[in-house]
């Protein structure tokens, strides 16, 4: 609630600057109708400020207000490299942060939604190892509460591939839109919502590894990664390898259904947990017949964790996700 009323009185500030000190915004403006695009420019943003304090349009405000930080991307770049003065000042430093501050805002903005997404990706090539462990141990250093099966604690490593990120009203951004990811997760339940706890991701982007850490507060670590696919699938990073063949489809048993069918994670921000919506279709499971596993992986959780028998194996060739913005647990 704090930061949408922030953003709101950021916007609501910004909009009556523009009514009532045009000529502050005038020399950023290259164009003839000045006081026409101060005008406009500060109904909006009154607009935007008073839609996200507004249950009803909340959303909308958010999505536009998000849009609107993007548009001004471009004019804040004009401003900085023109050496453009805000009044009678010479900010020119102040404009360079302000500019690369922009993304914060579109970010801080797309978060304020409650139903809309805030990232999409593909992941594709998937495979699904899962084993079981020692429930109390396991507990013990999870923060949230188990989701055991048939009375089974169980912990799943997944590599993968991740494709096709992207952010609301953009397209996929060159060198950020394809990774390799290899994660260490278990099962949990917090009030009654099945969902998925990370002990650890790796990937091989460390952009990627940077905004996730950032922005989702996820624990994601920037290591080596290799993966290939042609007569047998091939995924290897410094602590796990595996060689495996895809066969055919599979029905998903009650066990795929319990590990994979699950639409929520949870991740701590310091000392606050918090809950994030995953969207995707169910996953068309096929089978995986093993040839060869290393894993060193296992153990960065404990030596006691280490994947010895596996409980269940299978593969996905891709699936469509996106991501709504986190919120804090009550």
């Amino acid at each position: 609630m704090l930061s949408r009323f922030l953003l709101a009185g950021i916007l609501f500030l910004a909009g009556v600057l523009h009514l009532v000190r045009p000529d502050l915004f005038n020399q950023a403006i290259p164009f003839e109708e000045k006081l026409a695009i101060n005008i406009a420019a500060g109904v909006l943003e009154i607009l935007l400020a008073l839609g996200l304090l507004t249950r009803k349009w909340r959303d909308l405000a958010a999505k536009g207000s998000a849009l609107w930080f993007l548009a001004l991307i471009p004019i804040h770049v004009y401003i900085s490299l023109k050496d453009i003065k805000v009044g009678e000042i010479d900010l020119t430093l102040l404009m360079w942060i302000r500019t690369f501050f922009q993304p914060v805002l579109f970010f801080w903005a797309l978060s304020l939604q409650e139903k809309g997404w805030i990232i999409s990706q593909r992941w594709s090539e998937v495979v699904f190892l899962h084993y079981k462990v020692d429930a109390k141990k396991l507990q013990e250093i999870t923060p949230f509460p188990l989701d055991l099966y048939q009375g089974d604690a169980i912990v799943s490593i997944v590599p993968f591939v991740m494709g096709r990120i992207r952010f609301p009203f953009l397209f996929p951004i060159p060198g950020l839109a394809k990774l390799l990811e290899l994660n260490l997760r278990t099962y949990v339940k917090v009030n009654g919502r099945p969902a998925v706890y990370f002990f650890t991701l790796d990937s091989n982007h460390l952009p990627g590894v940077l905004i996730a850490r950032w922005f989702f507060s996820l624990p994601y670590r920037w290591v080596k990664l290799g993966f290939k696919h042609k007569d047998f699938y091939q995924f290897r990073s410094p602590q796990f390898e595996i060689k495996a063949r895809v066969r055919g489809e599979k029905p998903s048993s009650e066990l795929d259904l319990f590990l994979t069918e699950r639409y929520a994670l949870y991740t701590m921000r310091g000392s606050q947990n918090l809950v994030g919506i995953v969207e995707h279709e169910p996953w068309r499971l096929r089978e995986l017949e093993i040839e060869e596993i290393k894993d060193n992986f296992s153990i960065l959780i404990g030596d006691e964790f280490k994947m010895r028998d596996l409980l269940g194996a299978s593969y996905a060739h891709s699936l469509d996700v996106r991501f709504r913005p986190f919120r804090r647990l009550k």
